[in-house]
């Protein structure tokens, strides 16, 4: 009896070591495919192409008000090419451009009414979830300005929502620079792209927005 019990006892052990193996194998592969699925599978576009440390960010759009971050700009992020690329209600693309020109001579910008939103193109995301800044106006809101950032996963699904910010329209009478919009100090799992929402939400008035800009690494927040 001693002789079989030593051997059950063994086999059992052998069994367990044999599992653990298995699931870290496991653990390891999926692991990769994950690291794989950043790196190669974000939606197509350069403003869009997704790395586990770096989105390409070389550009210094609010330096003269003090933020020397490096940002990004994403495809008609100016709306000089009206509305394509962004999912717009409620919202058009009028005259009129922010004063400072950030990102090159325009004459454009989006016009957001009441109760109206506008999606941005989905962008890249770093190992830190990235932060959004713009130029904003309020033209008689009596409403804020609400961002979010919705994260989005291989499938395009959506992986996270986060209602982070709202701009006063006191503070926005004239163009500025907003602040800036910042997400979470990590992204949610398996997230592949970004998406910045703005919505109206007042009764009356329009927001007025131009020239918006990702810091891929959310160095403002």
């Amino acid at each position: 009896m001693e002789m079989v019990r030593l051997v059950l006892s063994f086999s059992a052990a052998i069994f367990r070591r044999v599992v653990v193996a298995t699931k870290i194998r496991r653990l390891a592969f999926v692991l990769a495919v994950g690291i794989s699925v950043a790196v190669v599978s974000a939606p197509a576009g350069s403003a869009a192409r997704t790395g586990l440390l770096t989105c390409p960010a070389n550009q210094h759009p609010f330096a003269q008000f003090g933020d020397n971050n490096s940002y990004f700009a994403f495809a008609n992020n100016g709306f000089e090419s009206g509305a394509g690329g962004w999912s717009v209600s409620g919202s058009s693309v009028v005259g009129g451009n922010e004063p400072w020109n950030v990102n090159g001579n325009g004459n454009h910008s989006l016009s957001i009414g009441p109760g109206g939103s506008a999606s941005s193109p989905r962008v890249c995301t770093a190992l830190l979830a990235p932060a959004w800044r713009m130029f904003a106006k309020s033209n008689g809101a009596n409403g804020s300005l609400r961002a979010q950032i919705i994260f989005y996963g291989l499938l395009g699904n959506v992986t996270g929502i986060l209602n982070v910010t709202s701009f006063g329209p006191s503070g926005y009478g004239s163009w500025q620079p907003s602040t800036n919009v910042p997400s979470l100090l990590s992204l949610p799992l398996a997230t592949v792209s970004a998406q910045l929402l703005l919505t109206n939400t007042g009764s009356s008035g329009a927001w007025q927005v131009d020239d918006v800009f990702v810091d891929p690494f959310g160095m403002n927040g």
